[in-house]
């Protein structure tokens, strides 16, 4: 018996050190991903998009450029951050199964979602909510301020927008009850659809200022109702 107690008790030490290991990796990959977003953001706040390069990103930050590309696919995902328009894989399958009388709506709040889980992962491995909203601000800034980071974000936005064409003609290939534009091609309508979600994005990025998460939930789908509010208003 006392064979086995001291047994259990070695077992209890040991395994909490091995199930460990990777939440303390993954710790430490955040903290550096943050340092960097900290460094890049402050930096082109302060100098300029143009005047920062990912050498004066690594100074800042004290890694290395190695280390740089190891977390970043270039410059601007570290300043601009992941783009908006990004929908995980699994709310992909989400938005291609489930019907819907509002795709640009669907699309929106599936857009949050990603957004939010991915802010709440960064909280759980040791973010600070008050620092992650000074870098969603110091994003808004540098694109309303800087011409080339603006232009920037929508090639990144255009990327992600031929993505979402496609999930769109999916969605209303797999149910043709959810068309609006029934006399003009699949293809066409999903361009259009696709149009009302990057300008609602778009909207929202540059016109809203200091927002939190929750803030965000409701905004995002307001500036896609206001669009289309007024697209109704039109008349030809």
């Amino acid at each position: 018996m006392q064979f086995y107690t001291w047994c259990k008790r070695a077992l209890g030490v040991l395994f909490p050190l091995v199930s460990n290991e990777t939440p303390l990796r993954e710790l430490k990959r955040q903290k550096t991903r943050r340092q960097i977003e900290d460094s890049a953001t402050l930096l082109v706040c302060e100098h300029g998009f143009e005047n920062v390069t990912v050498e004066d990103i690594c100074k800042d930050a004290e890694i290395s450029r190695r280390t740089f590309f190891n977390y970043m696919d270039c410059k601007d995902e570290a300043i601009l951050g992941i783009p908006q328009m990004t929908i995980s894989e699994d709310r992909r399958a989400i938005f291609i199964d489930t019907p819907s009388d509002n795709l640009v709506r669907l699309a929106l709040e599936l857009m949050l979602d990603t957004l939010n889980a991915a802010e709440n992962e960064d909280i759980e491995h040791g973010a600070d909510e008050e620092f992650l909203a000074t870098l969603r601000n110091r994003r808004r800034e540098i694109l309303s301020a800087e011409p080339s980071a603006a232009l920037m974000s929508l090639n990144r936005f255009r990327e992600q927008a031929k993505m979402l064409h496609q999930l769109i003609v999916d969605h209303l290939t797999a149910h043709p009850g959810d068309r609006k534009l029934p006399d003009h091609s699949i293809p066409v309508e999903a361009s259009i659809i696709n149009g009302l979600i990057r300008e609602s994005v778009w909207l929202h990025l540059t016109h809203t200022a200091h927002t939190r998460p929750s803030d965000r939930s409701r905004l995002l789908p307001e500036a896609g109702e206001t669009i289309t509010t007024l697209a109704k208003e039109l008349t030809w």
